[in-house]
């Protein structure tokens, strides 16, 4: 095995080691894009505060599923993103923008805004899920 495997394999494992509780230590806001132009946002309540700033209207919640793996005072939020910065729509039209190209944009106005908050974007999915 070379440097370059070796290293992406130790990559790996410490990504695969990591509990989300954890990820809630070292996050305040995190953003995961969803099918059909919708961003899934949970944050803690110094990230909600963030958020909402942003989207005014954004109503939190939590179900069984989600409170299995975050603590109580982490909440969710779905937020339908209607358009894209121009540079950005430019590069993808908002009507053919992946998950991943919609929730890119809304992480970094989220990060402009929160600073020295730290926003996390998880992108891909199941095994090759990365944040």
């Amino acid at each position: 095995m070379n440097r370059k495997q070796r290293r992406a394999a130790g990559s790996r494992e410490r990504r695969l080691s990591l509990k989300l509780s954890e990820l809630e230590s070292k996050f305040d806001i995190q953003v995961d894009g969803k099918e059909g132009q919708v961003v899934m946002v949970f944050a803690s309540p110094k990230g909600r505060k963030i958020v909402e700033d942003l989207w005014p209207d954004v109503e939190w919640s939590t179900d069984e599923k989600f409170a299995e793996y975050h603590s109580d005072d982490w909440l969710f939020t779905h937020i339908r993103v209607t358009r894209l910065p121009p540079h950005f729509e430019k590069a993808v039209p908002l009507a053919f923008a992946s998950a991943e190209s919609l929730g890119y944009p809304v992480a970094l106005a989220l990060h402009r805004r929160a600073w020295p908050l730290r926003v996390g974007f998880w992108l891909g999915q199941g095994a090759d899920l990365r944040l």
